[in-house]
């Protein structure tokens, strides 16, 4: 993933520079801009000058439905749906079937061990469902916006997360507003006043 970005949102100044394949875990307070961050890679916010390229594809200028990224918040989840229909959804869309033994992995690796309708379950295990369907779906990015603080098992999870992710070749950033979540990954980023700065 390679990501150029010069934003303005009212008086808010996006100026960052991403780059690294695999899993990349940006860090930063409340307000420090990851959410616009991850928003204009997907296509959400409109930029003024720079780049976005996934997978050796520059994707700036394709609608966010084609960038081949989806990006996962706490609220990504959809309620009503069941937790089977839900972690197919996102792969129907993207015309994949992916076959039981890969969607009973995915189930066990995230601790997805429940069912019934999504809006019956903790903030915690809606995010699993959310987390899960995103991996199915296959895209070229996953975008997670602070969505693994939520966890118990929070490094267990993000380590069997990256594992996954990388498997199936798809990049893998994260949000955090704990620095020390970017021992998990394999390129570290803080964010501060909507600038990044390059850590490992």
């Amino acid at each position: 993933m390679e990501a150029n970005l010069h934003a303005h949102l009212g008086s808010f100044r996006l100026t960052a520079e991403i780059e690294g394949s695999g899993t990349i875990c940006v860090a930063g307070k409340n307000g420090a801009g990851k959410s616009t961050l991850v928003k204009a890679i997907a296509g959400l916010v409109g930029l003024e000058e720079g780049y976005v390229r996934i997978a050796g594809v520059d994707v700036t200028r394709l609608p966010p439905e084609k960038k081949g990224v989806v990006l996962v918040t706490p609220d990504s989840a959809f309620l009503h749906m069941d937790v089977e229909s839900h972690l197919r959804w996102g792969a129907r869309i993207r015309g994949r079937n992916p076959p039981a033994a890969e969607i009973e992995r995915v189930k066990s690796e995230l601790g997805i061990d429940f069912g019934g309708k999504v809006r019956t379950l903790s903030l915690g295990m809606r995010e699993r469902v959310s987390l899960g369907s995103a991996l199915l779906a296959s895209p070229r990015a996953i975008l997670a916006d602070d969505v693994f603080s939520n966890l118990h098992d929070k490094e267990d999870f993000i380590g069997r997360y990256r594992r996954l992710a990388e498997e199936s070749g798809i990049d893998l950033l994260f949000t955090t507003q704990d620095e020390e979540e970017g021992k998990l990954a394999g390129h570290f980023y803080m964010m501060n006043n909507g600038t990044s700065v390059r850590v490992a």
